[in-house]
């Protein structure tokens, strides 16, 4: 009974603590080397070549002209063939996924991430943004953006960070990425007042996924955990296509 009166105790302590915010950011403006380390959420993430976003009718020439070497690499591999005509180019890719072009993206990812006129192509649209404050009106219309409420719907009970970091021990035993948010947790339980390359949000004319206005691409999980240990303000990398 004393054990649970003092669990009882240290977590509404805790719980009051946190809704007073003792954590704390300084979102840093990123740099190419920075840039460098996210080519992953944008040449190797497949979900940006699909009909929701760079392949997307309103969405297709903008982005073609952005990544025009990166556009006729993925036509190439997907044909097999030398493709030269943007028109052609237009045919393959135009509305389709990357599971329609092709079956082994899980290999053609790494060549495009070492081709140097696609690398160059990717760093010049990271340094098309600029930092952003990011409204809570603006979190709840970005795809993939928000706190474990939004993206996790009834899974975690104890939103405390210590609550938090059980739970993410127990659903990181069968699902690795769990451990990912764990560490940031444990990061700002430990730092309190961190520096953070800010998340990278995108807006295309044809919005975002799922109805949203944005979408996130690089820094779900530390935006993520910002959000949920009610870090403000949060600042994104915003490239307004």
């Amino acid at each position: 009974m004393k054990d649970l009166k003092r669990f009882i105790k240290t977590t509404i302590r805790e719980f009051l603590n946190e809704v007073k915010n003792p954590y704390s950011v300084d979102w840093v403006k990123p740099d190419k080397n920075y840039f460098i380390q996210e080519l992953d959420e944008l040449l190797g993430n497949d979900m940006r070549f699909s009909k929701d976003e760079f392949f997307h009718p309103q969405n297709y020439d903008l982005m073609y002209s952005i990544l025009p070497n990166t556009f006729k690499l993925i036509a190439e591999h997907s044909k097999g063939d030398i493709v030269n005509n943007p028109k052609e180019i237009k045919n393959i890719l135009l509305n389709k996924e990357i599971s329609e072009l092709m079956d082994d993206w899980g290999e053609f990812r790494h060549i495009l991430m070492k081709d140097s006129t696609s690398k160059k192509e990717a760093l010049k649209l990271f340094m098309m943004g600029e930092m952003k404050e990011w409204s809570e009106e603006k979190i709840n219309t970005t795809f993939y953006m928000g706190s474990f409420k939004k993206l996790f719907p009834g899974m975690f009970k104890d939103t405390t960070s210590s609550g938090l970091v059980k739970q993410m021990k127990k659903y990181g035993e069968t699902e690795p990425h769990f451990k990912g948010y764990e560490k940031n947790i444990q990061d700002f339980r430990s730092e309190k007042k961190r520096t953070l390359p800010p998340p990278f949000v995108m807006s295309l004319p044809s919005g975002g996924r799922e109805g949203n206005s944005y979408n996130l691409i690089g820094g779900h999980k530390r935006s993520t955990i910002a959000k949920q240990l009610n870090v403000y303000p949060i600042y994104v990398w915003f490239i307004n296509i």
